[in-house]
């Protein structure tokens, strides 16, 4: 799955600072949702080999050079976020040399295990590669704006995910859909919007706590 990378980091139990409204009093227990700018990373298993290992399988777009080619191996939704010429970088196994690559094609077949391969070649002449060497490439995506939230301000009920949002009215129960988290944080893919106040101190329980009031036991 996607890892991802972002300048912000949160206060617990308190508003964002840069956020919060002139004057106002910070909130106890919320946090003031920010947004910041990020870029996925696709991570994937990748083995070295020769261009003639590909046979007539090689994918289209792809130059039929004598250059030694990394194949990788993704999955889920990542595949969806493929797109030739991404960039991202090479670590052979037990070593901290990193190679920077670029992506070429995809195959266009599933796998049997339901991954699909991926070629990848080595943006220095001589990436100093031998063949069947193997290690880890991280490809990297297209940069996004995304709110981004304490992980613990999320909420699971019955395979779906909520946040609480502060409004003059009360706190509302909003469904969320989440991306990756980063370290304490996580971003939103959709749901919510910078400037939106969140619950973060105990919102699980105070989120089952506005269930069972609407809770109607049966007589």
């Amino acid at each position: 799955m996607p890892r991802w990378t972002a300048a912000c980091l949160w206060a617990a139990f308190a508003t964002c600072a840069g956020l919060a409204e002139a004057g106002a009093a910070p909130d106890p227990g919320t946090v003031t949702i920010r947004t910041d700018t990020v870029s996925a990373q696709y991570l994937a298993y990748a083995q070295v080999e020769p261009p003639l290992a590909w046979g007539n399988t090689r994918p289209p777009g792809c130059p039929a050079s004598g250059r030694l080619w990394l194949k990788a191996a993704f999955y889920g939704s990542d595949l969806d976020a493929l797109r030739p010429g991404m960039k991202g970088s090479f670590v052979p196994a037990g070593t901290d040399r990193s190679v920077p690559v670029r992506l070429c094609a995809t195959f266009g077949l599933l796998r049997a295990d339901g991954g699909e391969s991926a070629a990848l070649l080595a943006v220095p002449a001589e990436p100093g590669w031998r063949n069947g060497m193997f290690g880890t490439v991280t490809l990297r995506g297209p940069a996004r704006t995304l709110p981004e939230v304490p992980t613990r301000a999320l909420i699971l009920d019955q395979g779906r995910w909520w946040v609480l949002v502060r409004t003059p009215s009360g706190d509302e129960a909003r469904e969320v859909r989440p991306g990756p988290a980063r370290g304490w944080d996580t971003f939103i893919e959709s749901g919510l919007a910078g400037g939106e106040t969140v619950v973060v101190a105990d919102a699980y329980l105070e989120y089952h706590r506005n269930v069972a009031k609407a809770y109607q036991p049966p007589d």
